[in-house]
């Protein structure tokens, strides 16, 4: 073998040598590249999954947040003292004027009319929740007819409550007492 011939099988040899050295590293990097795919895939997918919990828990935060809107409305009302009363002792009281000289306090069981929300164009005066419980319209006025008919133009038919029936009138030291 000649000079020649070695240094063109040294050339051949070293070109063999360096394509396998090259493939070695695009095959290496291949597969840190797939390994950094896959890994990044399944940093994609926890996210997804994250995000599809926090969507879920946004929902029933949504959720609480409107029965928390509803339950305001029913809440407890509070005594003076700040314990509170049962459900069924709960009354709301609808003021009608104020105390003076020469007025007595008169009382009226107040009733939403039956079948009222169900109409198209129904407007209660207030808060449909409230007439589950008892209410009364506590009325300052001369004399009984006067407080009857202040009461009656203020809570009738038209506006979905009637005047049920007529307590006992008060005086004007129990009705100022009254909680």
């Amino acid at each position: 073998m000649t000079s020649e011939m070695l240094l063109a099988l040294f050339c051949i040899g070293a070109t063999l040598l360096f394509l396998a050295v090259r493939r070695g590293l695009i095959l290496r990097t291949d597969q840190e590249i797939r390994r950094a795919g896959a890994t990044l895939i399944a940093e994609r997918d926890a996210l997804e999954r994250q995000a599809n919990e926090l969507e879920a828990m946004q929902a029933g935060i949504g959720a609480m947040k409107a029965k928390l809107v509803e339950l305001s409305t029913d809440k407890l009302v509070l005594s003076r003292r700040g314990g509170k009363r049962t459900a069924a002792s709960r009354r709301f009281i609808h003021e009608i004027g104020r105390p003076e000289p020469g007025r007595k306090c008169f009382a009226f069981r107040l009733v939403m009319a039956p079948g009222f929300v169900a109409q198209p164009d129904a407007k209660a005066v207030v808060h449909p929740a409230i007439w589950r419980f008892e209410n009364v319209a506590q009325v300052w006025a001369a004399d009984f007819a006067a407080a009857q008919m202040l009461t009656r133009s203020i809570f009738h038919e038209g506006v979905g409550v009637t005047v049920s029936g007529e307590d006992a009138e008060q005086d004007a030291v129990a009705g100022v007492a009254a909680p």
